[in-house]
């Protein structure tokens, strides 16, 4: 029940997702000029609904139109009687009085210029609306974006600030048939480490007001300043880029039900993670910051009716938006199959293909840097296929975590596909400079013990090849860096492979194990069992001699063992050298 309700919520974030907007409204839309006569597509992190401050909504359908309602924790008496509830929580600071069971930011660490982390310090949290929190409805408090102040880390806009903003949603529904009904359930989860710079001016923090006007009661959020992440009283904070390859690690005290999968915008990346309380965990990542490039098209009438599918894509424009732009999420399903298997969420009979298939051969790159630094997590209904369920369906852990600075990702683990995990990802083959081929990368971390469910593996040392597939089916080099297995993870990091949308394909395999040496049988004259192929039962065998025993050295670093027997091997991890 949980899964069916999980997935309409997401046909619905979809759909939302679908923008069709005049070009000047488009965050990168100004940096190039949209050519007279053409329409464009972008892609390009989007809002879908998310917001950095916390704040509760809920809806009825009762005596005609929808009206929505504000409330201050989900026991509100406002909110009473409401078929369900949508909780946009902020992750606030730690403090001194926070107790081990509280969702909080743990600490915030930036690297200085030798690269050596250091811990920032918090200097404030935005002050937003704050959400109680609820025993009954199992959720945490919701506070504000902190400010956090590097002691010798300045990004590129020349300053020491970085704002932390984790963003959780949980879900709440009364309806008795569901599972734990009035109970929160994790939806959606999202962590982003800002630079940033203040502009002074008459600003105000983000607020929920009323229309008196509307007649239906509707409670809207005042939209933030354009260009500001966030708004506080006389401030506004503009994003600002790291410095290249600045690296920093946030520690997070988080709902333990936040567990399975992890996508970010990163690169060499690791990971810790321990339970805290039974309900709380303590996630660690250190990584580093990449440049994220954001994607456009445009296609001219011509163009247009020569390609079929783009003529599906832009189907979404009407005679009023000649010069219409459509904007897509950089990571959404429906970039890579729009057709899909949810009748609701399909825009186009094209199975198989997406938005992604179908621009790739006309991208381009913005020319603006975007360096990120994000976490996301991802919903199991999303990617439920073959044997993930069976080798990954312990929701009590984190499984693995994914990461690529690909201009279009697909918002899940690899597929598990003729014996290989395979990921796709697109892209324009020159970076932001216009000049360079832009360069990718994609990390990988994943639990041993997934990967051994999933190809009935032994626990003998894994074996990783990765290669790289262009769209064309040609094979690209790729530099693979740092494939080990540790502490139970297997992780790797590919580099360098090129666009427009490669797939890549990850090979596991492992050496057969090696049966124990067994002794040959003594010389004997006892007469041989009778079989029914015996054709007497009076015959007489003899077993041959013992076969001549030989020694082989073997080596593992600089570890040396002697193996003895009559066809001795070295034992697994070893090589034979003499």
């Amino acid at each position: 029940m949980r899964g069916s309700r999980i997935a309409a919520a997401l046909a619905i974030v979809g759909l939302l997702l679908i923008n069709v907007v005049p070009a000047a409204s488009a965050s990168n839309g100004d940096t190039v000029a949209q050519p007279a006569g053409t329409k464009r597509f972008i892609f390009e992190e989007i809002s879908g609904g998310y917001s950095n401050f916390s704040h509760i909504t809920g809806s009825t359908y009762k005596n005609g139109p929808v009206t929505d309602f504000s409330c201050n924790s989900p026991d509100d008496p406002t909110c009473t009687g409401l078929p369900n509830l949508m909780l946009n929580l902020i992750v606030p600071p730690c403090t001194a009085t926070s107790l081990p069971t509280d969702m909080c930011v743990k600490s915030l660490e930036i690297a200085n210029a030798a690269g050596v982390l250091e811990p920032a310090v918090l200097d404030h949290e935005v002050d937003t609306q704050k959400i109680a929190a609820s025993v009954k409805a199992k959720t945490p408090a919701g506070g504000g974006t902190s400010i956090w102040k590097s002691a010798s880390g300045n990004h590129l806009g020349g300053t020491n600030t970085y704002g932390v903003s984790v963003n959780i949603r949980y879900n709440i529904d009364y309806n008795p048939q569901t599972f734990q009904p009035g109970v929160g359930y994790v939806f959606y989860f999202n962590a982003a480490v800002v630079p940033f710079t203040y502009k002074d001016g008459s600003y105000k923090p983000v607020a929920w007001y009323k229309d008196t006007v509307d007649p239906r009661g509707f409670i809207y959020m005042q939209n933030n300043v354009n260009g500001c992440e966030w708004t506080e009283v006389g401030k506004c904070a503009v994003r600002s880029d790291f410095q290249p390859d600045q690296k920093l690690a946030l520690s997070l005290q988080i709902d333990s039900r936040l567990t399975g999968w992890l996508f970010g915008r990163m690169k060499d990346v690791s990971v810790g993670f321990k339970a805290v309380t039974p309900t709380t965990n303590l996630i660690r990542v250190e990584s580093t910051a990449i440049d994220v490039p954001t994607g456009y098209a445009d296609l001219t009438s011509e163009q247009i009716a020569k390609d079929p599918d783009a003529q599906k894509v832009f189907s979404q424009c009407s005679a009023l938006t000649p010069s219409c732009v459509v904007a897509r999420p950089q990571g959404d399903r429906m970039n890579w199959d729009f057709g899909g298997t949810d009748p609701s969420m399909a825009i186009a009979s094209i199975k198989g293909k997406g938005y992604a298939d179908i621009i790739a051969p006309y991208l381009k790159t913005f020319p603006v840097r975007n360096s990120q630094w994000n976490l996301q997590g991802l919903t199991q209904s999303g990617f439920t296929q073959g044997q993930w369920r069976n080798c990954f369906g312990d929701t009590t852990k984190f499984q693995g975590i994914v990461t690529t600075n690909a201009m279009v990702y697909d918002p899940s683990p690899p597929s598990y596909v003729d014996d290989s995990l395979t990921y796709k990802v697109a892209g324009a083959h020159v970076g932001y400079d216009q000049q360079e081929v832009f360069k990718g990368t994609y990390d990988l971390a994943i639990r041993s013990e997934a990967v051994r469910c999933l190809y009935n593996f032994t626990s003998a040392p894994l074996k990783v090849t990765v290669s790289v597939t262009a769209s064309d089916g040609t094979s690209q080099n790729v530099a693979t860096e740092a494939v080990q297995e540790k502490d139970g993870w297997l992780t790797l990091r590919a580099r360098n492979f090129t666009f427009s949308s490669p797939t890549i394909r990850l090979k596991l395999s492992q050496d057969a194990a090696i049966a124990p040496a067994t002794q040959p049988a003594p010389t004997t004259t006892t007469p041989a069992p009778i079989s029914p192929t015996t054709p007497a039962a009076s015959k007489q065998v003899t077993a041959p001699a013992s076969a001549k025993k030989m020694t082989i050295t073997c080596a593992k670093g600089k570890t040396v063992k002697k193996v003895s027997g009559s066809a001795p091997k070295c034992p697994i991890g070893y090589k034979r050298t003499a």
